[in-house]
């Protein structure tokens, strides 16, 4: 499970530097267990947990009201998952879940399907998202027709392909990959890193490596087929969110924070964060309108532009980062956190 190991919240405007009275504040959400996964259902915050050794899903209503949806796991691995994502349309949520486990230590992958009464597992064939030419998950996204889970697996020609998973009857199956932007080669090896959805549709971000040449990318889908653009001067795009028209994309470039705004695909100024090989980027975020990231630099901070204030409350490593309800949430430090 990818984690962010910087914090600090970067809003991309024009203000200047200001001082520790100028510090924004976060306050802890008090949770029974370690938050790992955040998203939205409805006017409702979704918060995948792990106690210790099982999951769990928790529901927040926007006057704050903390409640457990049932969980009914019905595999050995779903009784011990992880998190790996979540997503809602405003009436069903689905997850998808995984542990660790086997000869091989291969992520063994758990799918799960409800509301806020009751998730129950999925049981899915193991070839579905295991076996032979299975490569990761990235997590899943709904679209107008329905959610996908978006992943990899073994390409036909070279390495893996990006590949997508339909629902239908309960079953996953995996859609073919080959003849669309989807598919490697020889000559293009693709990664996919994150998802959110788009529109009616889906946006996937990772890098690409073409004759030698790396390169971060986008894969947008439209609810009908896939395009594919190659960000400018970035290494790789790490995290997406979209909202307004608008998708921000985040990601690295030179071994800096790099920030893309699209469907243009415009080159944003940031200030110099370092961003490492390793490391993990948390979604953008709408605050006030203004779009908002959370990273490090030198301690947890607001950056506007250039500038950059101190921000109270969170630290550590930085899991994910939702708004609901003109409300802002972010993990860090295995705990959640509220912007105030």
């Amino acid at each position: 499970m990818r984690r962010l190991t910087l914090a600090v919240l970067l809003v991309l405007t024009g203000c200047s530097s200001g001082g520790a009275d100028d510090a924004a504040g976060f306050t802890p959400v008090d949770l029974t267990a370690t938050p790992e996964a955040l998203a939205t259902h409805g006017d409702m915050l979704l918060i995948g947990t792990r106690p210790s050794d099982h999951p769990e899903l928790v529901t927040r209503s926007k006057d704050g009201t903390l409640a457990n949806a049932r969980l009914t796991p019905t595999s050995p691995y779903g009784k011990e998952a992880h998190w790996y994502g979540i997503t809602s349309d405003g009436t069903t949520i689905t997850g998808v879940g995984g542990e660790r486990g086997g000869a091989h230590g291969n992520v063994r992958w758990s799918a799960w399907t409800g509301d806020v009464r009751q998730i129950v597992e999925k049981p899915q064939a193991f070839s579905t998202f295991g076996g032979y030419g299975a490569g990761e998950l990235i997590g899943p996204v709904r679209t107008r027709q329905g959610p996908l889970v978006i992943g990899t697996w073994q390409s036909a020609k070279a390495g893996l392909d990006i590949a997508v998973w339909t629902y239908a009857a309960d079953t996953w199956g995996r859609q073919p990959s080959e003849g669309t932007v989807l598919e490697s080669s020889q000559d293009l090896l693709r990664f996919p890193l994150a998802v959110a959805p788009e529109g009616d549709g889906a946006i996937v971000v990772g890098w690409q490596i073409a004759k030698g040449t790396v390169s971060a990318a986008v894969w947008r889908f439209d609810g009908r087929t896939w395009t594919t653009a190659t960000l400018p001067d970035g290494d790789a795009a790490l995290a997406v969110r979209c909202w307004d028209g608008t998708c921000h994309v985040v990601g690295r470039s030179k071994g800096k924070l790099a920030w893309w705004s699209g469907p243009d695909w415009k080159k944003l100024a940031t200030p110099d964060v370092p961003v490492d090989d390793n490391q993990d980027l948390a979604a953008p975020v709408p605050v006030n309108g203004v779009p908002t990231l959370v990273v490090d630099h030198g301690g947890v901070k607001l950056v506007s532009g250039g500038g950059e204030r101190p921000v109270d409350g969170p630290s550590g490593a930085v899991v994910a980062a939702e708004e609901v309800g003109g409300q802002v949430f972010v993990i860090a430090g295995g705990r959640l956190w509220r912007l105030s």
